[in-house]
């Protein structure tokens, strides 16, 4: 698996911030009327999933590394 770059990782997370706003706009076409603490929480939740992937992918690669002789 190919690991995030600390800059891939922050453009990742700059989009993700326009992403999380829309996702109230988006819901507003179906009729369904979000309160604004659902875009924090919908951003604090794809910042977790995205700060995840980007650790464990440094944690599994230092592993790998140091088990290849």
């Amino acid at each position: 698996m190919r690991q995030l770059s600390p800059a891939t990782f922050l453009i990742l997370v700059a989009f993700t911030i326009p992403f999380a706003v829309e996702f109230r706009t988006f819901a507003g076409f179906f009729g369904l009327e979000l309160p604004f603490i659902s875009v924090i929480l919908f951003e604090a939740l794809l910042l977790t999933i995205l700060t995840a992937v980007y650790v464990l992918g440094r944690l599994t690669s230092e592993e790998e590394a140091a088990a290849t002789p």
